[in-house]
């Protein structure tokens, strides 16, 4: 009974060290800048999609029109790479998309991108792990400051997708490849 208990002990401590040995070495950023390219190409290329005529379509008075929508995810993620994995305060405001053809809002939303993902690239685990601003009531990690950018984008993705559609408009293909 003590030999199986022996095994037991030194099986687990043997899991254990697998599993430090490898959360220490995640590599978060190395390992999320093909997610980041990917969710870059995806896009852009719904952005793409929509006619420069569509720009200003929008379903409802309520809500952003679909140029907005490309221009509030290249502005959101400017703030929030300044504030939130910078530290430092950000002074942009949104461009009013109606004011914009469509190849400035994609170029703006490319020159976004390329900054979060040069951001990104210069961080390692231990970076990544230092406490970033709070978001409302919620104090996040630097890591975790880069996937709440990449669930907000894919929020307004989603919404152009929408748009997309409600124009007859085939949206690009998606999935995780």
């Amino acid at each position: 009974m003590n030999k199986q208990i022996t095994k037991i002990g030194v099986w687990a401590l043997c899991i254990l060290f697998v599993f430090d040995s490898y959360g220490q070495n995640l590599n978060f950023a190395e390992n999320q800048i093909n997610v980041w390219e990917l969710t870059k190409t995806r896009t852009i290329a719904v952005a793409k999609a929509m006619p420069a005529d569509k720009y200003n379509y929008k379903p409802t008075e309520q809500v952003m029109s679909f140029g907005q929508q490309i221009a509030h995810i290249s502005n959101s993620m400017l703030s929030m790479n300044a504030r939130f994995i910078a530290g430092t305060s950000y002074s942009g405001r949104e461009k009013n998309a109606s004011t914009l053809s469509k190849e400035q809002l994609i170029a703006d939303l490319e020159a976004s991108f390329d900054k979060v993902i040069a951001s990104l690239k210069s961080m390692n685990d231990q970076s990544l792990q230092a406490q970033g601003k709070r978001h409302g009531a919620f104090p996040l990690t630097k890591w975790q400051s880069f996937l709440f950018m990449r669930d907000h984008i894919t929020n307004h993705r989603a919404k152009a997708v929408l748009y997309l559609r409600m124009n007859n408009i085939t949206p690009p293909s998606y999935g995780f490849n």
